[in-house]
Protein backbone atom coordinates (compact mmCIF):
# COMPACT_ATOMS: atom_id res chain seq x y z
CA UNK A 1 0.00 0.00 0.00
CA UNK A 2 3.02 2.29 0.57
CA UNK A 3 3.80 2.40 -2.78
CA UNK A 4 0.43 4.11 -3.59
CA UNK A 5 2.11 7.89 -2.62
CA UNK A 6 4.07 7.66 -5.98
CA UNK A 7 1.12 7.44 -7.83
CA UNK A 8 -1.21 10.63 -6.03
CA UNK A 9 -1.05 12.41 -9.18
CA UNK A 10 -3.47 9.50 -10.72
CA UNK A 11 -7.47 10.29 -10.94
CA UNK A 12 -8.26 7.39 -10.12
CA UNK A 13 -6.48 4.18 -8.00
CA UNK A 14 -7.15 0.47 -7.70
CA UNK A 15 -4.90 -1.24 -5.23
CA UNK A 16 -5.01 -4.81 -5.19
CA UNK A 17 -2.08 -5.76 -2.42
CA UNK A 18 -0.65 -8.82 -4.18
CA UNK A 19 0.47 -10.03 -7.46
CA UNK A 20 -0.94 -13.17 -7.31
CA UNK A 21 -3.46 -14.89 -9.84
CA UNK A 22 -6.78 -14.34 -8.02
CA UNK A 23 -5.73 -10.63 -7.96
CA UNK A 24 -5.16 -10.72 -11.36
CA UNK A 25 -8.24 -11.92 -12.59
CA UNK A 26 -10.54 -9.67 -9.90
CA UNK A 27 -9.14 -6.40 -10.18
CA UNK A 28 -9.92 -5.91 -14.17
CA UNK A 29 -13.73 -7.10 -12.67
CA UNK A 30 -13.84 -4.24 -10.44
CA UNK A 31 -12.39 -1.75 -12.68
CA UNK A 32 -15.14 -2.76 -15.15
CA UNK A 33 -18.32 -3.02 -12.64
CA UNK A 34 -18.48 -6.64 -12.14
CA UNK A 35 -17.32 -6.84 -8.47
CA UNK A 36 -18.04 -4.17 -6.15
CA UNK A 37 -15.06 -2.43 -4.54
CA UNK A 38 -15.25 -2.40 -0.13
CA UNK A 39 -12.01 -2.05 0.67
CA UNK A 40 -9.92 0.65 3.20
CA UNK A 41 -6.78 1.71 3.48
CA UNK A 42 -5.43 0.09 6.05
CA UNK A 43 -2.47 2.53 6.94
CA UNK A 44 -1.80 6.25 6.24
CA UNK A 45 0.20 6.48 2.98
CA UNK A 46 0.10 10.27 2.65
CA UNK A 47 -1.76 13.28 3.34
CA UNK A 48 -4.14 12.32 1.10
CA UNK A 49 -4.37 9.00 1.79
CA UNK A 50 -4.93 8.14 4.97
CA UNK A 51 -5.74 4.90 6.72
CA UNK A 52 -9.48 4.56 6.06
CA UNK A 53 -9.88 6.23 2.81
CA UNK A 54 -11.61 3.90 -0.18
CA UNK A 55 -14.09 4.70 -2.93
CA UNK A 56 -17.51 2.11 -2.36
CA UNK A 57 -18.28 0.96 -5.72
CA UNK A 58 -21.33 -0.83 -6.67
CA UNK A 59 -21.83 -3.61 -8.27
CA UNK A 60 -23.14 -3.40 -11.34
CA UNK A 61 -24.55 -6.93 -12.41
CA UNK A 62 -21.69 -7.68 -15.21
CA UNK A 63 -20.64 -11.27 -15.78
CA UNK A 64 -18.32 -12.08 -13.42
CA UNK A 65 -15.00 -14.61 -13.75
CA UNK A 66 -13.86 -17.15 -10.91
CA UNK A 67 -12.67 -20.45 -10.15
CA UNK A 68 -15.62 -23.04 -9.68
CA UNK A 69 -15.32 -23.19 -6.31
CA UNK A 70 -16.70 -19.91 -5.91
CA UNK A 71 -20.27 -21.20 -6.86
CA UNK A 72 -19.98 -23.80 -4.96
CA UNK A 73 -18.83 -26.30 -7.80
CA UNK A 74 -15.60 -28.36 -7.77
CA UNK A 75 -12.78 -27.48 -10.23
CA UNK A 76 -12.03 -32.06 -10.33
CA UNK A 77 -15.06 -32.76 -11.14
CA UNK A 78 -15.56 -30.00 -14.21
CA UNK A 79 -11.97 -31.40 -15.82
CA UNK A 80 -14.00 -34.21 -16.95
CA UNK A 81 -14.94 -31.92 -19.48
CA UNK A 82 -11.65 -31.43 -20.90
CA UNK A 83 -12.35 -35.68 -21.16
CA UNK A 84 -14.83 -35.51 -23.30
CA UNK A 85 -14.00 -32.49 -25.67
CA UNK A 86 -10.57 -34.60 -26.00
CA UNK A 87 -12.23 -37.52 -26.88
CA UNK A 88 -14.43 -36.15 -28.88
CA UNK A 89 -11.09 -34.58 -30.82
CA UNK A 90 -9.30 -37.72 -31.00
CA UNK A 91 -12.19 -40.32 -32.33
CA UNK A 92 -12.73 -37.11 -34.85
CA UNK A 93 -16.21 -36.29 -33.65
CA UNK A 94 -15.35 -33.04 -33.91
CA UNK A 95 -12.34 -31.29 -34.76
CA UNK A 96 -12.75 -28.60 -32.04
CA UNK A 97 -15.15 -26.86 -29.85
CA UNK A 98 -15.52 -24.46 -26.81
CA UNK A 99 -17.23 -25.21 -23.73
CA UNK A 100 -18.36 -22.15 -21.40
CA UNK A 101 -20.25 -22.46 -18.34
CA UNK A 102 -21.69 -19.59 -15.97
CA UNK A 103 -23.49 -20.05 -12.72
CA UNK A 104 -25.13 -17.45 -10.69
CA UNK A 105 -23.58 -14.60 -13.09
CA UNK A 106 -20.15 -15.99 -12.71
CA UNK A 107 -18.30 -17.88 -15.78
CA UNK A 108 -17.10 -20.83 -13.74
CA UNK A 109 -15.69 -22.55 -17.12
CA UNK A 110 -14.47 -21.53 -20.77
CA UNK A 111 -12.44 -23.96 -22.46
CA UNK A 112 -11.41 -23.85 -26.39
CA UNK A 113 -10.29 -27.19 -27.72
CA UNK A 114 -8.77 -28.24 -31.17
CA UNK A 115 -9.02 -26.77 -34.39
CA UNK A 116 -12.26 -25.26 -36.66
CA UNK A 117 -11.32 -28.09 -39.05
CA UNK A 118 -9.99 -31.48 -39.89
CA UNK A 119 -7.01 -30.09 -40.96
CA UNK A 120 -6.04 -28.58 -38.07
CA UNK A 121 -5.10 -24.77 -39.56
CA UNK A 122 -7.05 -22.68 -37.60
CA UNK A 123 -7.16 -23.51 -33.46
CA UNK A 124 -10.80 -22.45 -31.85
CA UNK A 125 -10.20 -19.90 -29.25
CA UNK A 126 -12.39 -17.74 -27.23
CA UNK A 127 -12.35 -14.75 -29.48
CA UNK A 128 -13.61 -17.50 -32.06
CA UNK A 129 -17.22 -16.32 -33.83
CA UNK A 130 -19.06 -18.79 -34.46
CA UNK A 131 -22.88 -18.94 -36.65
CA UNK A 132 -25.41 -19.10 -33.78
CA UNK A 133 -27.96 -20.66 -36.33
CA UNK A 134 -31.52 -21.01 -34.87
CA UNK A 135 -30.77 -19.06 -31.21
CA UNK A 136 -30.86 -16.01 -33.70
CA UNK A 137 -34.66 -16.37 -32.96
CA UNK A 138 -34.15 -15.71 -29.17
CA UNK A 139 -30.52 -13.64 -29.12
CA UNK A 140 -31.74 -11.72 -31.84
CA UNK A 141 -36.01 -11.01 -33.28
CA UNK A 142 -36.92 -11.95 -30.17
CA UNK A 143 -35.20 -9.41 -28.12
CA UNK A 144 -37.07 -6.87 -30.68
CA UNK A 145 -40.23 -8.42 -29.82
CA UNK A 146 -39.88 -8.13 -25.98
CA UNK A 147 -38.96 -4.84 -26.42
CA UNK A 148 -42.02 -3.79 -28.92
CA UNK A 149 -44.09 -5.77 -25.30
CA UNK A 150 -42.05 -3.57 -22.90
CA UNK A 151 -42.86 -0.29 -24.70
CA UNK A 152 -46.27 -1.02 -24.90
CA UNK A 153 -46.41 -0.77 -28.39
CA UNK A 154 -47.37 -4.88 -29.33
CA UNK A 155 -50.17 -6.84 -28.29
CA UNK A 156 -49.91 -10.15 -28.05
CA UNK A 157 -53.13 -11.00 -28.24
CA UNK A 158 -53.73 -9.31 -31.09
CA UNK A 159 -54.33 -10.97 -34.40
CA UNK A 160 -51.11 -10.58 -36.75
CA UNK A 161 -52.77 -9.28 -39.46
CA UNK A 162 -53.47 -6.28 -37.59
CA UNK A 163 -50.23 -5.30 -37.71
CA UNK A 164 -49.03 -6.62 -40.86
CA UNK A 165 -52.57 -6.12 -43.22
CA UNK A 166 -50.97 -8.20 -45.94
CA UNK A 167 -51.94 -11.25 -44.11
CA UNK A 168 -55.79 -11.04 -44.12
CA UNK A 169 -56.29 -12.20 -46.99
CA UNK A 170 -54.41 -15.42 -46.43
CA UNK A 171 -54.96 -18.03 -44.29
CA UNK A 172 -52.71 -16.83 -41.87
CA UNK A 173 -55.50 -14.16 -41.29
CA UNK A 174 -56.79 -15.37 -37.48
CA UNK A 175 -53.47 -16.13 -35.72
CA UNK A 176 -52.36 -14.37 -33.21
CA UNK A 177 -48.87 -13.02 -31.75
CA UNK A 178 -49.27 -15.38 -28.83
CA UNK A 179 -49.57 -18.45 -31.04
CA UNK A 180 -47.11 -17.54 -32.82
CA UNK A 181 -44.99 -17.47 -30.54
CA UNK A 182 -45.69 -20.24 -29.02
CA UNK A 183 -45.24 -22.36 -32.26
CA UNK A 184 -48.96 -23.68 -32.01
CA UNK A 185 -50.43 -21.08 -34.89
CA UNK A 186 -50.14 -24.41 -37.53
CA UNK A 187 -46.98 -23.11 -39.58
CA UNK A 188 -45.17 -25.48 -40.86
CA UNK A 189 -41.79 -25.65 -39.32
CA UNK A 190 -40.11 -24.17 -42.87
CA UNK A 191 -40.40 -24.48 -46.86
CA UNK A 192 -37.45 -25.07 -49.10
CA UNK A 193 -37.27 -21.30 -50.85
CA UNK A 194 -34.11 -21.83 -52.05
CA UNK A 195 -35.14 -24.42 -53.96
CA UNK A 196 -37.32 -21.94 -56.24
CA UNK A 197 -34.09 -20.73 -57.46
CA UNK A 198 -32.06 -23.52 -58.19
CA UNK A 199 -31.68 -26.17 -61.04
CA UNK A 200 -30.14 -28.87 -61.39
CA UNK A 201 -27.76 -28.29 -58.53
CA UNK A 202 -27.85 -24.78 -60.21
CA UNK A 203 -28.23 -21.28 -58.97
CA UNK A 204 -30.55 -20.20 -61.45
CA UNK A 205 -29.27 -17.04 -63.59
CA UNK A 206 -32.37 -15.30 -63.08
CA UNK A 207 -32.11 -15.24 -59.38
CA UNK A 208 -28.54 -14.97 -58.68
CA UNK A 209 -25.03 -13.40 -60.16
CA UNK A 210 -21.26 -13.20 -59.23
CA UNK A 211 -21.30 -9.42 -59.52
CA UNK A 212 -22.90 -7.01 -56.40
CA UNK A 213 -24.77 -4.69 -58.31
CA UNK A 214 -28.23 -2.89 -57.49
CA UNK A 215 -30.22 -5.94 -58.79
CA UNK A 216 -28.19 -8.50 -56.84
CA UNK A 217 -27.32 -6.88 -53.48
CA UNK A 218 -27.96 -9.65 -51.04
CA UNK A 219 -24.34 -12.18 -50.55
CA UNK A 220 -25.34 -15.58 -50.24
CA UNK A 221 -21.65 -17.00 -50.13
CA UNK A 222 -18.55 -15.10 -51.59
CA UNK A 223 -18.74 -14.23 -55.14
CA UNK A 224 -22.26 -15.04 -55.04
CA UNK A 225 -25.37 -12.81 -54.80
CA UNK A 226 -28.69 -12.89 -54.83
CA UNK A 227 -31.67 -10.96 -56.64
CA UNK A 228 -32.89 -7.46 -54.94
CA UNK A 229 -36.39 -8.83 -54.18
CA UNK A 230 -35.00 -12.15 -52.52
CA UNK A 231 -36.82 -10.92 -49.26
CA UNK A 232 -40.05 -9.46 -50.71
CA UNK A 233 -40.23 -13.03 -52.59
CA UNK A 234 -39.61 -15.19 -49.68
CA UNK A 235 -42.63 -13.40 -47.52
CA UNK A 236 -44.84 -14.05 -50.65
CA UNK A 237 -43.83 -17.61 -50.13
CA UNK A 238 -44.45 -17.52 -46.53
CA UNK A 239 -47.80 -16.20 -47.30
CA UNK A 240 -48.79 -18.72 -49.50
CA UNK A 241 -47.47 -21.93 -47.58
CA UNK A 242 -49.90 -24.15 -46.32
CA UNK A 243 -50.95 -24.67 -42.55
CA UNK A 244 -50.59 -27.84 -40.44
CA UNK A 245 -53.79 -29.85 -40.29
CA UNK A 246 -55.58 -29.42 -36.72
CA UNK A 247 -56.02 -32.22 -34.30
CA UNK A 248 -58.97 -32.54 -31.92
CA UNK A 249 -59.66 -28.91 -33.45
CA UNK A 250 -56.51 -27.20 -32.78
CA UNK A 251 -52.87 -27.06 -34.26
CA UNK A 252 -50.66 -29.03 -33.02
CA UNK A 253 -47.71 -27.67 -31.39
CA UNK A 254 -44.90 -27.62 -33.94
CA UNK A 255 -41.52 -25.50 -33.88
CA UNK A 256 -41.26 -23.52 -37.17
CA UNK A 257 -38.79 -21.08 -38.73
CA UNK A 258 -41.69 -19.42 -40.42
CA UNK A 259 -42.67 -18.00 -36.95
CA UNK A 260 -39.54 -15.77 -36.57
CA UNK A 261 -39.77 -14.91 -40.56
CA UNK A 262 -43.60 -13.39 -39.57
CA UNK A 263 -42.26 -12.31 -36.35
CA UNK A 264 -39.07 -10.10 -38.00
CA UNK A 265 -41.30 -8.35 -40.15
CA UNK A 266 -43.94 -7.82 -37.78
CA UNK A 267 -41.10 -6.67 -35.58
CA UNK A 268 -39.60 -4.58 -38.21
CA UNK A 269 -42.94 -2.89 -39.50
CA UNK A 270 -43.43 -1.63 -36.03
CA UNK A 271 -39.95 -0.20 -35.14
CA UNK A 272 -39.86 1.29 -38.60
CA UNK A 273 -36.16 0.16 -39.07
CA UNK A 274 -34.01 -3.04 -39.91
CA UNK A 275 -33.26 -5.59 -36.88
CA UNK A 276 -29.81 -5.37 -38.44
CA UNK A 277 -30.11 -1.60 -37.47
CA UNK A 278 -32.06 -1.84 -34.24
CA UNK A 279 -30.13 -4.65 -32.07
CA UNK A 280 -26.81 -3.27 -32.16
CA UNK A 281 -27.94 0.26 -31.53
CA UNK A 282 -30.16 -0.96 -28.80
CA UNK A 283 -29.08 -4.23 -27.13
CA UNK A 284 -25.40 -5.30 -28.40
CA UNK A 285 -23.36 -2.26 -28.51
CA UNK A 286 -24.53 -0.55 -25.19
CA UNK A 287 -23.65 -4.47 -23.62
CA UNK A 288 -20.21 -4.31 -25.49
CA UNK A 289 -21.11 -7.23 -27.68
CA UNK A 290 -18.09 -6.52 -29.92
CA UNK A 291 -19.23 -9.65 -31.77
CA UNK A 292 -22.06 -10.26 -32.23
CA UNK A 293 -23.61 -9.41 -35.54
CA UNK A 294 -25.23 -10.79 -38.98
CA UNK A 295 -22.79 -11.06 -41.96
CA UNK A 296 -19.68 -11.26 -39.94
CA UNK A 297 -17.28 -11.04 -42.92
CA UNK A 298 -18.13 -6.89 -43.46
CA UNK A 299 -16.13 -6.92 -39.86
CA UNK A 300 -14.14 -9.33 -39.09
CA UNK A 301 -11.16 -11.82 -41.28
CA UNK A 302 -12.28 -15.57 -42.17
CA UNK A 303 -9.87 -16.89 -39.74
CA UNK A 304 -11.98 -15.36 -36.74
CA UNK A 305 -15.20 -17.34 -37.91
CA UNK A 306 -15.74 -21.39 -37.46
CA UNK A 307 -16.74 -23.14 -40.51
CA UNK A 308 -20.05 -24.48 -40.47
CA UNK A 309 -20.59 -26.75 -43.30
CA UNK A 310 -19.01 -28.49 -46.69
CA UNK A 311 -22.12 -27.50 -48.08
CA UNK A 312 -22.33 -29.70 -51.06
CA UNK A 313 -26.34 -29.01 -52.51
CA UNK A 314 -26.48 -25.32 -52.27
CA UNK A 315 -23.66 -22.98 -52.63
CA UNK A 316 -21.32 -26.09 -53.16
CA UNK A 317 -18.53 -24.70 -50.98
CA UNK A 318 -17.19 -24.60 -47.36
CA UNK A 319 -19.17 -21.87 -45.31
CA UNK A 320 -16.90 -19.69 -43.30
CA UNK A 321 -18.38 -16.12 -42.55
CA UNK A 322 -21.97 -16.55 -44.23
CA UNK A 323 -24.71 -18.02 -43.05
CA UNK A 324 -25.76 -21.97 -43.08
CA UNK A 325 -29.81 -21.33 -43.22
CA UNK A 326 -30.27 -21.18 -46.55
CA UNK A 327 -33.70 -19.14 -46.90
CA UNK A 328 -31.53 -16.47 -44.22
CA UNK A 329 -28.23 -16.71 -47.03
CA UNK A 330 -31.31 -16.19 -49.52
CA UNK A 331 -32.03 -13.04 -48.25
CA UNK A 332 -28.90 -11.28 -47.81
CA UNK A 333 -27.73 -13.17 -44.14
CA UNK A 334 -30.08 -11.19 -42.19
CA UNK A 335 -33.16 -13.77 -41.09
CA UNK A 336 -35.71 -14.00 -38.45
CA UNK A 337 -34.43 -17.19 -37.50
CA UNK A 338 -30.95 -17.20 -38.21
CA UNK A 339 -28.15 -15.45 -39.77
CA UNK A 340 -26.59 -13.76 -36.10
CA UNK A 341 -22.64 -14.51 -35.21
CA UNK A 342 -20.90 -14.19 -32.31
CA UNK A 343 -18.44 -15.60 -29.81
CA UNK A 344 -19.34 -17.72 -27.02
CA UNK A 345 -18.57 -15.25 -23.82
CA UNK A 346 -20.87 -12.71 -26.62
CA UNK A 347 -23.92 -14.82 -26.54
CA UNK A 348 -23.74 -15.73 -22.37
CA UNK A 349 -23.47 -11.96 -21.84
CA UNK A 350 -26.66 -11.56 -23.64
CA UNK A 351 -28.21 -14.43 -21.97
CA UNK A 352 -27.41 -12.94 -18.72
CA UNK A 353 -28.71 -9.76 -19.32
CA UNK A 354 -32.02 -11.76 -20.01
CA UNK A 355 -31.34 -14.38 -16.81
CA UNK A 356 -31.18 -10.66 -15.11
CA UNK A 357 -34.97 -9.46 -16.11
CA UNK A 358 -33.10 -7.19 -18.55
CA UNK A 359 -30.55 -4.79 -16.32
CA UNK A 360 -27.00 -5.23 -17.29
CA UNK A 361 -23.96 -3.32 -16.65
CA UNK A 362 -25.81 -0.59 -14.39
CA UNK A 363 -28.92 -0.11 -17.32
CA UNK A 364 -32.12 -1.72 -17.84
CA UNK A 365 -32.54 -3.21 -21.01
CA UNK A 366 -36.80 -3.85 -20.36
CA UNK A 367 -38.55 -1.75 -17.93
CA UNK A 368 -40.57 -4.41 -17.37
CA UNK A 369 -40.37 -8.19 -16.06
CA UNK A 370 -41.10 -9.23 -19.92
CA UNK A 371 -38.31 -11.86 -19.72
CA UNK A 372 -40.25 -13.68 -16.89
CA UNK A 373 -43.59 -13.14 -18.72
CA UNK A 374 -41.93 -14.46 -22.07
CA UNK A 375 -40.42 -17.69 -20.55
CA UNK A 376 -42.83 -18.86 -18.04
CA UNK A 377 -45.61 -21.66 -19.67
CA UNK A 378 -48.55 -19.90 -21.19
CA UNK A 379 -51.04 -22.78 -22.24
CA UNK A 380 -51.46 -25.92 -20.81
CA UNK A 381 -49.97 -28.78 -23.09
CA UNK A 382 -47.51 -26.73 -24.85
CA UNK A 383 -44.11 -26.31 -22.37
CA UNK A 384 -43.20 -23.52 -24.41
CA UNK A 385 -42.56 -19.69 -23.46
CA UNK A 386 -43.65 -17.11 -25.83
CA UNK A 387 -40.46 -17.62 -28.36
CA UNK A 388 -38.07 -19.06 -25.41
CA UNK A 389 -37.92 -23.11 -25.31
CA UNK A 390 -38.22 -25.04 -21.65
CA UNK A 391 -37.77 -28.40 -20.41
CA UNK A 392 -40.77 -31.00 -20.62
CA UNK A 393 -42.08 -30.70 -16.85
CA UNK A 394 -42.90 -34.53 -16.63
CA UNK A 395 -39.55 -35.57 -17.62
CA UNK A 396 -36.86 -35.09 -14.60
CA UNK A 397 -33.74 -34.88 -16.90
CA UNK A 398 -32.88 -31.74 -19.26
CA UNK A 399 -33.47 -30.99 -22.72
CA UNK A 400 -30.11 -31.92 -23.87
CA UNK A 401 -28.11 -34.36 -21.60
CA UNK A 402 -29.53 -36.67 -18.83
CA UNK A 403 -28.56 -34.01 -16.31
CA UNK A 404 -31.90 -32.24 -14.53
CA UNK A 405 -33.12 -28.78 -16.05
CA UNK A 406 -33.10 -25.43 -14.58
CA UNK A 407 -36.12 -22.77 -14.99
CA UNK A 408 -36.15 -19.42 -14.86
CA UNK A 409 -37.57 -17.76 -11.57
CA UNK A 410 -39.84 -14.48 -10.98
CA UNK A 411 -36.50 -13.18 -9.84
CA UNK A 412 -34.45 -14.05 -13.01
CA UNK A 413 -32.26 -16.33 -11.10
CA UNK A 414 -32.28 -20.23 -12.09
CA UNK A 415 -33.52 -23.08 -10.10
CA UNK A 416 -33.64 -26.79 -10.61
CA UNK A 417 -36.28 -27.95 -12.56
CA UNK A 418 -37.95 -26.42 -16.09
CA UNK A 419 -35.69 -25.18 -18.36
CA UNK A 420 -33.29 -22.43 -19.12
CA UNK A 421 -31.51 -21.01 -22.13
CA UNK A 422 -28.52 -23.56 -22.76
CA UNK A 423 -26.00 -22.66 -25.49
CA UNK A 424 -23.69 -25.46 -26.42
CA UNK A 425 -21.10 -24.19 -29.22
CA UNK A 426 -20.05 -27.07 -31.14
CA UNK A 427 -17.52 -26.71 -34.26
CA UNK A 428 -17.63 -28.68 -37.61
CA UNK A 429 -19.41 -31.79 -35.73
CA UNK A 430 -19.96 -34.04 -38.69
CA UNK A 431 -19.13 -31.48 -40.71
CA UNK A 432 -21.84 -28.52 -39.31
CA UNK A 433 -21.29 -26.23 -36.59
CA UNK A 434 -24.17 -27.10 -34.22
CA UNK A 435 -25.30 -24.58 -31.93
CA UNK A 436 -28.21 -26.54 -29.56
CA UNK A 437 -30.18 -23.86 -28.09
CA UNK A 438 -32.47 -23.55 -25.19
CA UNK A 439 -33.87 -20.97 -26.73
CA UNK A 440 -34.26 -22.06 -30.08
Amino acid sequence: AYGLKYLESARTLVCGYEDHYAAQIEMPQVLFGALPARGKLPVTVSETMKAGTGIATADLHRLRYAAPEREGLDSKVMSQIDHIALESIVTAATPGCQVLIAKNGTVVFDQSYGYGTYDQSQPVTSSTLYDLASVTKVAGTLQAIMYLKDQGKLNLDEKVATYLPEMQRTNKRLMTVRDVLLHQAGLKPGIPTWERTVSNGTLKPAYYATLRTDDFPNEVAPGEYSFKAADDSVWAWTLRSQLLPKVKGKYPVEYSDLSFIIMKRLSEKLLGQSLETFLPKEFYKPLGLGSMTYNPLTRFPKSCIAPTENDTYYRREQLQGTVHDQTAALVGGVGGHAGLFATANDLAVLMQMNLQNGRYGGTSFFHTPVVTEFSRPQVAGNKRGLGWDRGDPSKPEGPTSHLRARKLRNDGRLEEAGAAVAAVLQVHLHQHCQVVGGGE
